[in-house]
């Protein structure tokens, strides 16, 4: 059985992979590791204001998580829950992990 907590929060975590600039911020956080947020705002060519709306958009779906250092906050992918979320949405659909792994390998 699927908990209705957990459709709720699917929505969240997957909309952070829905806007092009988000996945341009997940893109530039999985080459970079780690990076505060005025350097990742002058790396696209954006306000950092537009930018943090968007890295709130990314922490409440679980798919980023920061850490502040004096001023500075410092964003990263939270591989833990990207995977744990995959996982969820996987046993809702019914994909089982025989299937994916054959998928994957192209077996």
């Amino acid at each position: 059985m699927f908990l209705q907590t957990q459709r709720q929060e699917l929505p969240d975590h997957f909309l952070g992979f829905a806007n092009p600039t988000r996945l341009r911020i997940l893109e530039r956080l999985g080459k970079a590791g780690e990076e505060n947020v005025n350097d990742l705002a002058a790396h696209l060519h954006m306000s950092q204001p537009r930018i943090s709306w968007h890295l709130r958009m990314l922490r409440v779906g679980g798919v980023i998580r920061t850490r502040r250092e004096g001023r500075q906050v410092y964003c990263s992918l939270d591989l833990e829950n990207i995977a744990r979320e995959r996982a969820r949405l996987d046993h809702m659909l019914g994909i089982k992990d025989r299937v994916k792994v054959r998928e994957e390998v192209r077996a």
